[in-house]
């Protein structure tokens, strides 16, 4: 085992071509997830179901579709982070029992108590819902191209930035408890990622299994501690304000590497360890990978500490010192040439 179960929450199957045994148990049931994905899988659905495309998952937009839906006994969540989330959400709207099958590992949102919805295109973490399974298909993650599921080991790094703050937070505002059995763990699990990267970057069995252990540490115990502040602090704040500053989506572990890189550095904090693991990994945070220009890192970064008081987000390393131009310009030229950026 390498990660301490604490908690039943999550079942974790694992196995290959496990959708025609899960769906031979289920009837009347909610498909939520893309076409791309259903048309790839539909042979695999058993029995009668009835489909959700997710379009968005702007509260709005599922609000007013869920009303439209018809009748059902439960809801099978099958895709990436988008279409888990909005099964999470719609399982728990309709008070249905909800069947998780992520078909990538690029976002931990399958092991995840809580749904990642917009509200007004601002990432908001509501709800309380555990699914009966998480279905883990060997061959179903390992059919997605392998640069999504390497992606998703930066949410997995994220705990090298949430714990420091998650530490920090403890000293000053104490508004998230914390836990040295947790905050240790947290290390452990980054010794662990680091031990794990060859596998991870081939996306083999064990590289999968790996993430999924790790991801499924993490929901044990945020779902005992009630929040998940030792992977989601500065570098997730500077994600969002990412989002808004360039008014547009990304791959989700791709732009948390970004913000990783830029917040343990800031910190002071196992920064060229951070730098290690994504060069290793491969994950392209490069200006060219994620569609940026430079001039909208640099207006991310220094508006970084008003963009988190103004949403009221939690009490983290942007809050505890200024983020000047001279850090900025510091900063992005040691990223330009970290990552030989011309």
């Amino acid at each position: 085992m390498l990660f301490p179960h604490v908690g039943d929450k999550y079942n974790l199957v694992y196995g290959r071509g496990l959708l025609p045994g899960l769906t031979d148990g289920l009837d009347n049931y909610l498909v939520v997830t893309d076409e791309f994905i259903f048309g790839k899988y539909r042979d695999q659905l058993h029995n009668s179901y009835h489909t959700y495309f997710v379009k968005d998952v702007e509260l709005e937009t599922l609000e007013a579709d869920a009303a439209q839906l018809p009748e059902v006994e439960s809801v099978l969540a099958m895709g990436g982070g988008m279409a888990v989330d909005a099964g999470k959400w719609i399982a728990e709207h309709l008070g249905k029992k909800l069947h998780s099958v992520p078909t990538v590992l690029s976002v931990n949102a399958a092991f995840c108590y809580k749904s990642a919805i917009r509200v007004h295109n601002i990432v908001t973490y509501m709800g309380r819902i555990f699914p009966e399974a998480v279905y883990i298909d060997f061959d179903i993650i390992q059919s997605a191209p392998k640069y999504l599921n390497i992606s998703g080991a930066a949410d997995l790094m994220s705990c090298l930035t949430g714990s420091y703050d998650w530490k920090l937070n403890s000293m000053v505002t104490k508004s998230h408890k914390f836990s040295q059995e947790i905050y240790d763990g947290a290390q452990y699990l980054l010794g662990m990622l680091a031990e794990n990267i060859d596998n991870i970057r081939e996306v083999n069995d064990d590289g999968v299994y790996f993430m999924c252990e790790a991801f499924r540490w993490v929901a044990e115990n945020s779902a005992i501690m009630n929040h998940t502040m030792w992977e989601s602090a500065s570098e997730h704040a500077c994600f969002d304000n990412m989002e808004r500053v360039c008014e547009k989506g990304f791959l989700h572990g791709q732009i948390i590497g970004l913000t990783v890189y830029f917040m343990s550095l800031f910190q002071d904090n196992q920064h060229e360890r951070a730098l290690m693991m994504l060069k290793r990994l491969g994950i392209d945070v490069t200006l060219d990978g994620l569609g940026i220009t430079e001039e909208q890192l640099r207006t991310c970064l220094l508006t970084l500490r008003e963009f988190t008081e103004k949403e009221g987000l939690r009490y983290t390393i942007i809050n505890a010192k200024p983020i000047t131009a001279d850090w900025v310009d510091m900063a992005v030229a040691k990223y330009r040439k970290d990552f030989g950026i011309a």
